[in-house]
């Protein structure tokens, strides 16, 4: 009985002294931030607005429907000391840097925890040795700087881990789910693509995971009846079919631009990359078909999203990759290393 209290005790440490040694990217994401240095989605005056601070502010649609992302981040308000930075503007508002400071604490602790729960599952999942299964997790907290890692997409990366995690665990994966419709629609639609593909392909695949894309897809659908009951202003375009080939167009066209092909072209041509590379290693949570989530992604945002937002996007399928890239460059060391043993 006291495994699993032990179990995340021995995780809490290992996150903690992770995130001790790699504290300077902290300090980088929160300049990053507090200067403006990136364009990117202030979740501040979100968080002040659940603190019930008089310079917080309910965002407009999608961001608001992200609630519970934002509130991961209420207890570091609190908790955190405040951290002043040089050159830090005389007129921006205590608050709002405080409330940045813990959304930057935010992301670099969900970063950091991603990885560390990848190593376990890439092991079981993918048959990884340690050094290998921690390498892949190294990769998973690389590649989650191409996603907007100076808002919560971090998050996001790390409830898709999570659910990878539980995946077999029909009831825990549900509530994974059921949390995401609050969290990030991302979690969910990357889930529901990956599954659906799996269970359209493989009649194992929908006797194995059958009801998880089922739970996947029920949740897409419930942030789907979320937005429409709610509907809260902002991103119009988004529920209005009519503009989007005019959309997809004007996407298009800023893909072939130097910003698009550095935050769009990029990230899905590394991600592809990496997906070709383990293609060869199918295992029984992923397989070879698993790529052609990265094109269904760019599909969703084309049509869904506004201008230079599509790398980061298809950069939330990640923790899908990883482990077979790593899989097949494990296979490799074992060959090379044999075939030194017969010189």
């Amino acid at each position: 009985m006291l495994r699993p209290f032990n179990d995340a005790l021995r995780f809490l440490a290992a996150l903690a002294a992770l995130s001790v040694l790699l504290s300077p990217f902290f300090i980088v994401l929160y300049r990053l931030e507090i200067f403006q240095t990136l364009p990117r989605d202030d979740y501040a005056p979100y968080l002040l607005w659940l603190d019930g601070h008089a310079l917080g502010a309910l965002p407009g649609s999608p961001y608001v429907y992200r609630l519970l992302s934002v509130a991961l981040a209420w207890p570091l308000l609190h908790l955190l000391p405040h951290l002043p930075l040089s050159r830090i503007p005389a007129d921006l508002p205590l608050a709002t840097q405080r409330a940045t400071e813990a959304l930057s604490a935010l992301a670099f602790l969900s970063t950091n925890a991603a990885a560390l729960l990848a190593v376990p599952m890439l092991r079981r999942e993918c048959g990884l040795d340690r050094p290998h299964a921690i390498a892949a997790a190294a990769l998973l907290w690389l590649l989650s700087w191409y996603a907007q890692i100076t808002a919560i997409d971090a998050v996001a990366i790390l409830m898709i881990t999570i659910g990878l995690c539980v995946l077999r665990q029909v009831t825990a994966f549900a509530c994974v789910l059921a949390l995401s419709v609050g969290m990030n629609e991302k979690i969910a639609l990357v889930l529901a693509l990956w599954l659906v593909l799996r269970c359209a392909t493989s009649r194992d695949d929908r006797r194995m995971l059958g009801r998880q894309a089922l739970c996947a897809c029920a949740a897409v659908l419930a942030y789907g009846m979320l937005v429409l009951t709610l509907h809260r202003a902002g991103n119009a375009y988004q529920l209005q079919p009519g503009q989007f080939p005019l959309t997809v167009m004007e996407n298009l066209r800023a893909f072939v631009t130097p910003r698009g092909l550095v935050l769009d072209v990029l990230p899905s041509l590394v991600l592809a990359a990496i997906a070709l590379a383990g293609r060869h290693r199918p295992h029984s949570l992923f397989a070879r078909i698993d790529g052609l989530v990265i094109p269904a992604m760019l599909v969703v945002a084309l049509v869904l999203t506004h201008l230079f937002q599509a790398g980061r996007l298809v950069m939330h399928a990640a923790p899908l990759f990883v482990g077979p890239a790593l899989a097949a460059l494990q296979a490799s060391d074992r060959g090379s290393n044999k075939e030194g043993l017969l010189f």
